[in-house]
């Protein structure tokens, strides 16, 4: 059977496309099986029979009795000597046909797949939105990498869920960040955090066998993100384009300052949200 998205050649028992990962239906593998062919063959055969079972018991239906050596009904002195049978010549076997080429084609995606990219957007949106205060007018220069990453993690488990606090013991922290990062970005990024004068690295400082949030709090701000486009540019990789920062809780006319992020997420079956994050760059 083929799969009905992309066109695979996939067996006839899988439950999925290993290529696009497209679930196929019950029916789809029931009607490719030949185990599902032969017994409908049987069943039709046992069911010819027994119409014409019927057919003679209610005398709708006489067959030929022959006499002698020769056929009932033949003229006398004909020869009834049976003719040799025709042998057909076996035909040749129909090749199955072969599965279309799939050319995986960039598109914007459906609302569907926006639906489930949105837990994943919910959790960066906190540490991007924050973050953009840093960069406007460019007083800080961007920069991704582990430890951009692990302070992602680390604010919102700390600053956002409360789900580790000042006091809490280095070693404890870490464990949560690290499963925390994890769940953000599979194998992308290992954890590191450093204490330094520039952004992200001074959002947090180590005091005796603890952190500090290190910051400037956020007073009467909440965190915003639009997204702006989703495009899957390779197959299970999606392109986003976002615009994030603080916005006042009290004025709707406080539109505050937003920035720019292009984010880079891949498809992710085993992960916590099905995707992960991949890469951050700052819009230009």
């Amino acid at each position: 059977m083929n799969c009905k998205r992309c066109g695979t050649e996939l067996k006839n028992d899988d439950e999925f496309c290993y290529r696009c990962g497209q679930r196929t239906t019950v029916f789809q593998r029931m009607f490719a099986s030949r185990a599902f062919y032969g017994s409908l063959a049987a069943i039709l055969v046992v069911a010819a029979v027994a119409v014409l079972a019927w057919f003679i018991w209610t005398g709708r239906l006489s067959l030929p009795i022959g006499g002698g050596s020769g056929a009932a009904g033949a003229p006398q002195g004909e020869d009834t000597a049976a003719a040799p049978e025709k042998t057909e010549a076996p035909h040749d076997r129909t090749a199955e046909p072969t599965a279309t080429p799939y050319v995986f084609q960039p598109s914007e995606v459906t609302e569907e797949m926006r639906g489930e990219l949105r837990p994943l957007m919910k959790k960066v949106r906190p540490f991007l939105a924050f973050a953009a205060s840093y960069y406007e007018n460019g007083s800080h220069t961007f920069r991704w990498g582990d430890g951009a990453a692990t302070v992602m993690a680390l604010y919102n488990l700390y600053e956002v869920e409360g789900a580790v606090k000042y006091g809490d013991t280095r070693s404890k922290i870490r464990r949560e960040v690290k499963k925390e990062m994890k769940r953000l970005f599979a194998e992308n990024y290992e954890y590191s955090l450093t204490y330094g004068d520039s952004f992200p690295d001074y959002v947090y400082r180590p005091v005796n066998d603890t952190l500090v949030y290190n910051a400037s709090r956020i007073t009467g701000k909440t965190y915003s993100m639009t997204v702006k486009k989703i495009t899957e540019y390779e197959e299970g990789s999606y392109r986003i384009n976002v615009s994030a920062g603080l916005v006042s809780e009290s004025n709707k006319a406080d539109k505050g300052y937003f920035q720019g992020y292009t984010l880079y997420v891949d498809r992710d079956e085993d992960a916590e949200y099905g995707y992960v994050l991949e890469k951050v760059k700052k819009a230009k």
